[in-house]
């Protein structure tokens, strides 16, 4: 019985991403239910627009790509405690920067693409450094400063794209990347570009650094306890704001491969919220870099799955935002769950075993690990 609750307690944030998810099809149903609708009906369509066909999934895991990066850079401040919500503006600014680069460079292909990488990386790194600045020397709260800025970061890309860098035609946006700016498509007649291998690629960096980089650790400890941190030497303004830049800098880069790899160019809000979602994303992935993968491909199957339900059913595509809100509800809750599925029978402390090594073992000892 014991090795049970254990196990139980090990678990438990899974147990309550697993009972979010759960909680929200089973409110997403309830509500189809009363307004005269098939559940069977909407969550068949889901998974047959999702993965299908061949070209259905394919477009389903060109979704996933700027989900699980932007999903990595959220992940980054909440490991640090920051709550940057700013991912979108940051994004945003990335495709604009990289758009430019894209079409107003000639270099070779193996030089632009990295540099028109690099610009959207530079771009959301600065927007990035704003709202940390702001936290770390003025105590500005980062879910305000950061809500905020995404504004000025849409309304700029907005004005660039209408007036000053609009190509010809109606539709407002850039001129068209150069052909060496862009990323390879995978499967022809489908967005499934090489992007897919820089979204792995950030997803393992983004565990190795929280796991064994002197950096990582640190963050690591300062979002646990700051007070701790700071008492074993760790310089704490100076992680917290460089986890808002590494997060801005992931945030331009799932920007850059968007219109590396799908656009060709930057199309005025041409984003469908992937900086918001990445919120959801993160969470329910527990701000685990795995985690994030998994839960980019749900939410990317639901973005994709909504298209081919809206068409075969009377169901607006807009459940999926519903879906999403649903989630972050019940995850938001995960202390009542918490006490009402698993800590029952115990008292469990509130930081898991791994992260109170972070904060009792000393930095020099964290140090030569790393060497």
């Amino acid at each position: 019985m014991d090795r049970v609750k254990k196990s139980l307690l090990d678990n438990q944030s899974v147990i309550v991403s697993i009972l979010a998810l759960v909680m929200a099809l089973i409110v997403i149903s309830l509500i189809l239910i009363a307004t005269n609708r098939n559940p069977l009906d909407a969550f068949y369509y889901f998974s047959v627009g999702a993965f299908g066909t061949v070209s259905n999934t394919a477009n389903t895991i060109s979704r996933v790509i700027p989900l699980s990066i932007a999903g990595c850079a959220f992940l980054i401040g909440a490991k640090t405690g920051a709550f940057n919500v700013g991912i979108e503006g940051q994004l945003l600014l990335g495709a604009l920067a990289s758009a430019v680069v894209g079409y107003a460079v000639k270099l070779p292909a193996v030089l632009h693409l990295p540099l028109m990488l690099i610009a959207g990386m530079v771009a959301g790194g600065l927007w990035g450094f704003v709202p940390g600045w702001l936290k770390t020397y003025r105590g500005v709260n980062e879910i305000l400063s950061t809500i905020m800025l995404n504004y000025p970061a849409l309304y700029f890309c907005h004005f660039m794209t209408i007036k000053v860098l609009k190509a010809e035609g109606v539709v407002p946006a850039t001129p068209m990347i150069e052909a060496t700016a862009k990323l390879p498509t995978l499967i022809a007649g489908t967005r499934l570009h090489a992007g897919i291998f820089i979204a792995l690629l950030v997803i393992f960096l983004t565990y190795m650094f929280f796991k064994h980089t002197v950096l990582g650790y640190e963050m690591r400890a300062v979002g646990i306890n700051r007070d701790a941190a700071r008492y074993h030497g760790i310089p704490v303004e100076k992680r917290m704001l460089q986890s808002f830049v590494l997060g801005g800098i992931l945030a331009g880069l799932a920007g850059a491969v968007e219109i590396a790899g799908v656009h060709y160019r930057f199309l005025d809000q041409f984003s469908p919220g992937y900086g918001y979602d990445s919120i959801t994303v993160a969470l329910l992935g527990l701000l685990s870099p795995i985690g994030v993968l998994f839960s980019a491909t749900l939410f990317g199957a639901l973005k994709t799955g909504s298209l081919e339900m809206a068409v075969f059913t009377d169901i607006p595509r807009q459940l999926v935002t519903l879906i999403q809100g649903v989630v972050i509800l019940f995850i938001a809750a995960q202390n009542l769950l918490r006490q009402g599925v698993v800590s029952i029978a115990t008292d469990r402390p509130k930081i898991s075993p791994e992260d109170e090594k972070v904060l009792t073992e000393p930095k020099l000892e964290t140090e030569e690990k790393a060497k």
